[in-house]
């Protein structure tokens, strides 16, 4: 087997621009496309090749990793580079639904290309340190020579099966996120209603059963009412969303996902989606 050492990479956002770091500070060969190409500064002070469109990284680079915003950002990017496809693997970080990503590797094989997802659970602190959680879908044939890539990135790599089952997986974590960032804000508005000391309540919460590592993670944000983002409202709201979509696509009901969706699509639309996941707050603490 040999592994891949060199990796192309689009999208440098907020997840994309550390997660290319790990992979430059330990060894890995690194081009890197972005349509704001200010946001690639960093990673090209630190040795990654930039390059002015996706259709000239994927030239250089047998593995190309996609780091963006939705769907319409994969497959505007797949579709422009239908031509040069051919012999190469698109591996997929992006967090799209199941029949998305679907629709993606029959896109991807059609033009001579393999196709993997690899969605990530975890939000800035985790990619920043390399303990994000891999959540791969995909044939066993194409993980295995990313493995040393992967354990950069992440502390763990999860191989759920075929395509459609990583980001499904993904669609799990962030469906129970989205419920404990509203659970949680709901019980710190009930605990202000009845007039309960903020610090007493969070302690209390933390020494009991319904303590987390979620919890701990975020008591500040709820004890100090200041929420900046580690993982942005907007984008849990998409992925609540997702999950609804997939739900109803199989005849199915999730009523606690769906109730939380809710909310979330609420507060984006009050303008709250750039604070932190757990700022749902906010626009309970309005009602």
């Amino acid at each position: 087997m040999q592994e891949h050492n060199k990796i192309g990479w689009i999208g440098m956002g907020q997840m994309g621009i550390p997660m290319v770091n790990r992979l430059l500070d330990n060894g890995i060969e690194v081009g890197v496309f972005n349509r704001a190409p200010q946001k690639t500064a960093e990673a090209a002070a630190k040795g990654a090749k930039v390059y002015p469109s996706a259709q000239t990284l994927v030239q250089d680079y047998p593995v190309i990793f996609l780091m963006v915003s939705d769907y319409a950002a994969v497959n505007d990017i797949v579709e422009s580079l239908k031509n040069d496809l051919s012999g190469k693997i698109i591996v997929n970080m992006s967090t799209i639904a199941p029949s998305e990503n679907l629709k993606i590797k029959a896109a991807v094989e059609a033009y001579g290309g393999q196709f993997a997802e690899a969605p990530v659970s975890g939000s800035v602190g985790p990619a920043t340190n390399g303990t994000l959680l891999i959540l791969f879908g995909g044939d066993e044939a194409v993980l295995n020579p990313l493995q040393k890539a992967f354990s950069f990135l992440g502390k763990k790599t999860f191989h759920f099966g075929a395509v459609g089952k990583g980001s499904g997986a993904k669609l799990v974590l962030n469906s129970l996120l989205g419920i404990f960032g509203e659970a949680y804000s709901e019980a710190m508005l009930m605990a202000r209603q009845f007039g309960i000391n903020t610090d007493t309540i969070v302690e209390a919460i933390g020494g009991s059963a319904m303590d987390s590592p979620m919890f701990q993670t975020k008591k500040s944000l709820w004890a100090n009412g200041e929420f900046p983002p580690a993982f942005a409202l907007k984008h849990a709201s998409k992925d609540l969303n997702l999950a609804c979509m997939e739900a109803a696509a199989a005849g199915s009901r999730l009523p606690a996902v769906e109730t939380v969706a809710e909310s979330y699509r609420q507060a984006v639309q009050s303008g709250y989606g750039e604070q932190d996941v757990s700022g749902v707050y906010l626009k309970l603490a309005e009602q």
